[in-house]
């Protein structure tokens, strides 16, 4: 029983049935489609993995504005495994593609997006028990360094879709140079998200919520969708609840919003907003 409560977990933000799901290869020429004329593809090497990245610049900027995605393909079914976890709705790309900021970048989670020739190091765990795990967190970082380097900034703004959310609460726990967090429809307490589903804890990942102390004094915006049934609200107040001061921190709930509708049309207002502490 605990195995199956846990692969019912590490299903729930990510399922979909293997029928009439796009082949890894469609998928990823669907989001350079996307991103056709406004933004240029590359793979950055970290030092366990290649990740996939698009940006757009014009010139050098102070700040980059960095969006993580989601945790994607994870699972074809609650007992198998997808054997690639290339996302078939890219929403972290249709934000950052909504996103009116001069110096805008998108970087996809381990072994998204990868061909053979990129899929250094990958294996199932990267994108089920250990999703946010010490190693994703870590190579997220390195590839954030190689995206400022490119986009001659001096700091970061990060947003995370879902489990890009956690990601990139966990990356903004362990930098100095990220201006501002925003995260959207997120699992930012991987605790009370268990809780909240009944299942087995993810062991094996990181949880933001237990790095309040040093996410405290970061200027962060938090969007929860009012319809989202996978990550409702009530999993991103548990976060706000555990931040040791909340001055720096705003929790949104957006009315009309699910887990992946209704972002793209709010965005264009959102992405404006620029979190501060009070």
């Amino acid at each position: 029983m605990p195995k199956c409560r846990l692969l019912l977990l590490l299903a729930i933000l990510p399922v979909l049935t293997a029928c009439g799901t796009p082949a890894p290869a469609e998928r990823k020429a669907n989001v350079e489609t996307l991103a056709t004329g406004t933004m240029t593809s590359a793979y950055l090497q970290t030092r366990q993995f290649d990740l996939y990245s698009l940006g757009r610049t014009n010139g050098p900027q102070d700040l980059l504005v960095a969006y993580i995605e989601g945790d994607g393909l994870a699972w074809l079914r609650i007992d198998e495994a997808s054997p690639d976890p290339t996302p078939v709705t890219p929403t972290a790309l249709r934000l950052a593609l909504a996103d009116g900021a001069p110096a805008v970048a998108y970087l996809a989670r381990p072994c998204q997006f990868t061909d053979e020739a990129h899929r250094r190091n990958c294996r199932t765990a990267l994108w089920t028990s250990h999703r946010y795990g010490e190693e994703v967190v870590a190579a997220t970082g390195e590839a954030l360094d190689m995206l400022k380097r490119r986009a001659g900034a001096q700091r970061l703004g990060l947003v995370g879709f879902s489990g890009g959310g956690a990601i990139a609460a966990l990356v903004a726990a362990r930098r100095n140079d990220v201006a501002w967090l925003k995260t959207v429809a997120a699992p930012l307490d991987t605790s009370a998200f268990t809780g909240y589903h009944g299942v087995t804890p993810l062991v094996s990942s990181l949880n933001p919520a237990d790095m309040g102390a040093a996410l405290g004094d970061v200027p962060q915006h938090h969007y929860a969708g009012a319809d989202d049934k996978i990550v409702p609200p009530p999993i991103g107040q548990s976060y706000m609840a555990r931040l040791p001061a909340r001055r720096c921190a705003e929790f949104h709930i957006v009315a009309g919003a699910g887990h992946h509708e209704g972002w793209e049309k709010n965005w264009p207002v959102l992405s404006t907003e620029t979190p501060a502490c009070r």
